[in-house]
C-alpha cells in the first residue's frame, strides 16, 4: 500500500489496524435513510473531541468526505476517495510526511480503510451517471458504519455544552449577587464580616475554558460564599436596627426585580435611583439642576416596560447595572446617538437616564414617538426645569399591560 507502506516494519505495525478497519467496513450498507454526507461529517466533527481525535485528523477526514459524491453513500458502491498525498498536502497545507502520519492515524482510529491497487497507486473512474466504476484509495465506509456512535457522542457533547453554559451563567449570577450584597453592606457601614475580601474573591478571574467538573466546584464554592455573605448581612442589619440611631429614610432591604402584585405599593428605595445623581462639578454649568425626589424601584420599571426584557439576559434577576446596559443597547437600536445618551446621563443621572430610555422605547414601539433622540433631549430639558416626572409615566405604561384592572377601576 502506498500510504501505509514505508518498509516492512510499518506494514506489520499497521496490519492489525487494517484488519480491524476492514471488519468494520464489511458491515457497510450505506448511510441511514435521510442522512446525508454533510450530516455524517457534522456528527463526526462534534464527536471528535470525545474520541480523542485531533484537529489535523478531522481536517483530513473533512477533505476526503468532500471529494465524494452523495450517491457514493447509498450502499450500491462504497464511498472511495483517491486524492494523492500531494493534493492532500495542498489542501491541508501540510508536508508529505505529516500527511502520511495523518493517514496512518486515520487507519488506527478505524475511520479509513485503505484499498490500494496492486501497484500501490490510487485512482478511480466514474461512469456517465457519475457512479464509481472502479476506484482504489480511501474507503470511507467505516464512517457510515459508525454513524450511530458519532450521533450519540455528538448528542452527549451537546448536552454537556448546554450544562456548561447553564453553570457559567449561574456562577456569574451568584458572583454578581455577592458583590451587590457586600457593596450594600459597605455603604451601610456594616461590621462583623470582611466584605472587601468577599468582593475581591467574587471578582477574581475564572478559568478561560473550565471543564464541567470545575464549573460544578465553582458553583458550590461561590454558593457557600453567598450563603455566608447573606447570613452576615442579615445579622449586621438586625444589629444596626437595634441601635437607636434616629430616624432614617432609606429602606433596610434591597429592592427586588420580581414583579409586584397589582395591589402592591412600591416602598421608598431612594438610594437605588438617586444615589448616582451628578455633582455640580460634573456638569457644564456652575449650578446643579433641580434635585428630583422621585423614588422609582426597578421592579416597577420592568413591569411597566416589558419591551426592555428583550435586551436582558434574565429580567427576573436583573439589577441596575444590567438594566443600564440594556437601556444603552436599546438607545443604539432606537437611533439615539452617544451625545444624547451622555447628555441624559449627565442631566438625569445614570439610573434615571436608563428609565427615560425605557419609556422612550415603550412609546416608540406604540407609535407615539417618531424621533427617539429628540424625545430624550426634550425629557432632559424638562428635567432641568424640574418638570420631568417619570413615575406617573411608568404607572401609565403599566396600566396598558393591565387592562382588566383598569376596567375594574372604571366599573
Amino acid at each position: 500500500m502506498q500510504t501505509v507502506q514505508d518498509g516492512t516494519g510499518d506494514v506489520r505495525r499497521m496490519a492489525d489496524a487494517q484488519w480491524a478497519t476492514a471488519r468494520i467496513a464489511e458491515a457497510y450498507e450505506g448511510l441511514p435513510e435521510g442522512v446525508s454526507k454533510a450530516m455524517l461529517l457534522d456528527r463526526f466533527e462534534r464527536a471528535a473531541p470525545r474520541l480523542g481525535i485531533g484537529d489535523g485528523l478531522v481536517r483530513l477526514i473533512r477533505a476526503l468526505v468532500r471529494v465524494t459524491h452523495e450517491r457514493d453513500w447509498i450502499g450500491r458502491t462504497r464511498p472511495i476517495a483517491w486524492p494523492s498525498n500531494y493534493m492532500l498536502g495542498e489542501e491541508l497545507q501540510r508536508s508529505r510526511t505529516v500527511v502520511q502520519g495523518l493517514i496512518r492515524a486515520a487507519v488506527k482510529a478505524g475511520l479509513v480503510h485503505m484499498r490500494d491497487s496492486g501497484n500501490g497507486k490510487r485512482y478511480g473512474y466514474r461512469g456517465d451517471a457519475g457512479e464509481i466504476v472502479e476506484a482504489f484509495g480511501f474507503d470511507l465506509s467505516p464512517l457510515a458504519v459508525r454513524w450511530d456512535e458519532f450521533a450519540d457522542l455528538a448528542a452527549a457533547r451537546g448536552l454537556e455544552q448546554a450544562q456548561r453554559r447553564h453553570l457559567r451563567r449561574k456562577v456569574g449570577e451568584i458572583r454578581r449577587e455577592i458583590r451587590t450584597v457586600c457593596a450594600d453592606a459597605l455603604e451601610r457601614d456594616f461590621e462583623g464580616y470582611d466584605w472587601e475580601a468577599a468582593i475581591e474573591r467574587a471578582s477574581g478571574r475564572l478559568p478561560r475554558t473550565p471543564s464541567l467538573a470545575e464549573l460544578m466546584a465553582l458553583e458550590i464554592e461561590f454558593g457557600s460564599l453567598l450563603a455566608a455573605v447573606d447570613k452576615a448581612w442579615t445579622v449586621a442589619r438586625k444589629a444596626d436596627e437595634s441601635e437607636p440611631t434616629g430616624s432614617e429614610s432609606r429602606a433596610h432591604k434591597e429592592p427586588t426585580t420580581d414583579p409586584k402584585a397589582e395591589t402592591a405599593t412600591y416602598p421608598a428605595w431612594r438610594g437605588e435611583v438617586v444615589a448616582d445623581r451628578p455633582r455640580s462639578d460634573d456638569l457644564h454649568g456652575d449650578t446643579e439642576p433641580p434635585f428630583n425626589e422621585e423614588v422609582i424601584p426597578l421592579s416597577l420599571v420592568l413591569e411597566a416596560v416589558p419591551e426592555i426584557h428583550h435586551h436582558l439576559d434574565d429580567p427576573g434577576a436583573a439589577d441596575w447595572e444590567e438594566f443600564v446596559e440594556a437601556a444603552y443597547k436599546a438607545a443604539l437600536l432606537l437611533g439615539i446617538n452617544l451625545t444624547a445618551w451622555r447628555e441624559a446621563r449627565e442631566t438625569l443621572g445614570r439610573n434615571r437616564a436608563a428609565i427615560a430610555v425605557a419609556t422612550v422605547l415603550a412609546r416608540w414601539r406604540s407609535g407615539e414617538v417618531k424621533s427617539a433622540g429628540g424625545y430624550l433631549r426634550a425629557m432632559c430639558e424638562r428635567e432641568r426645569t424640574g418638570d420631568l416626572h417619570l413615575l406617573p409615566s411608568l404607572f401609565g405604561l403599566k396600566e396598558r399591560h393591565n387592562p382588566r384592572r383598569r376596567d375594574r377601576e372604571r366599573s
